[in-house]
């Protein structure tokens, strides 16, 4: 983008990063400028369109190649599409109401805080809509929740969730009792997925779970979400194995937006306990902090 599209000269700290490799230093930080102008509704709206658009435009190419086909082949095919790896041939949606499949990950945190709220079970969404509340807004496949559960309230959860249209993946309950910390579950009408992750008990996890926010909105429903520090850390965390450019677009997402606002003790320090102090120390350099 031209400089003279920007009045104002910007100056940035030395390493500061884009967030996409083709967008200028000026444009990025005009960018998150304009981000820091919105609302938690607007920026909660962005979020859910993002979404939603990537669902239409699935399914627009799945009608547009398949012209002649039912509406029940059409969503076989959106199924498949939409949950790619995590499709397993048992899954059996319902409905042919096209308009149901188009659902958002906020929408699905909030149908989720309800059930979850209902059973008294603490839990935060991390992940993908974490991010794209607390840094730069992008489109997430599912919703990444942890929860805090005992062993003994397994049971009741599957029967909350399975009442409210939510279906597992066979052997996944089970697994989840001895051995496995994540339960997949989609709606078998609206086709919306997410991954639940049971917290252990580490001093990081539950700090993460006494630090959650909730999301309070007039006009939608409340949900919790991880502590935009919490969230940073955790990224940080997963990136250190997998490399991943998409989490660390996400933590330099964060740290653009929220800058100073940031407990940088607590980002110290946690960082330092998991081993990501460099990859902070780089991060915080690369969002010109």
């Amino acid at each position: 983008m031209p400089h003279s599209q920007f009045p104002i000269m910007i100056q940035v700290k030395p390493g500061y990063r884009p967030q996409a490799s083709d967008n200028s230093i000026e444009a990025d930080v005009y960018l998150f400028d304009q981000l820091r102008q919105l609302s938690l509704k607007q920026r909660l709206e962005q979020a859910a369109m993002l979404d939603r658009t990537v669902k239409k435009l699935s399914l627009i190419g799945i009608k547009w190649r398949s012209k002649k086909a039912a509406i029940t082949e059409v969503r076989d095919h959106f199924c498949r599409a939409v949950l790619a790896e995590k499709f397993t041939p048992d899954f059996q949606p319902i409905g042919t109401d096209e308009m149901m499949w188009i659902q958002d990950s906020v929408a699905l945190a909030q149908q989720l805080h309800s059930l979850l709220e209902s059973i008294n079970i603490p839990y935060y969404v991390g992940g993908g809509v974490a991010s794209s509340i607390h840094g730069e807004a992008r489109s997430t496949r599912n919703l990444d929740l942890a929860i805090q559960i005992s062993i003994q309230e397994i049971d009741r959860l599957i029967i909350t969730l399975e009442n409210a249209g939510f279906y597992g993946p066979a052997g996944a309950v089970e697994d989840l009792k001895p051995r496995s910390q994540l339960l997949n579950i989609t709606h078998t009408e609206t086709i919306a997925n997410a991954d639940i992750y049971i917290a252990d008990n580490t001093p990081f996890a539950l700090s993460q779970m006494s630090r959650r926010q909730l999301v309070e909105v007039e006009g939608t429903a409340n949900f919790w979400i991880a502590s935009p520090e919490d969230t940073i850390v955790q990224k940080l965390f997963w990136a250190k194995n997998s490399r991943s450019e998409k989490q660390w677009r996400d933590v330099l997402g964060i740290l653009k937006l929220q800058g100073l606002n940031l407990d940088r003790d607590y980002l110290q320090e946690w960082a330092h306990r998991l081993g990501v102090l460099d990859a902070l120390t780089q991060a915080l350099t690369e969002a010109g902090i």
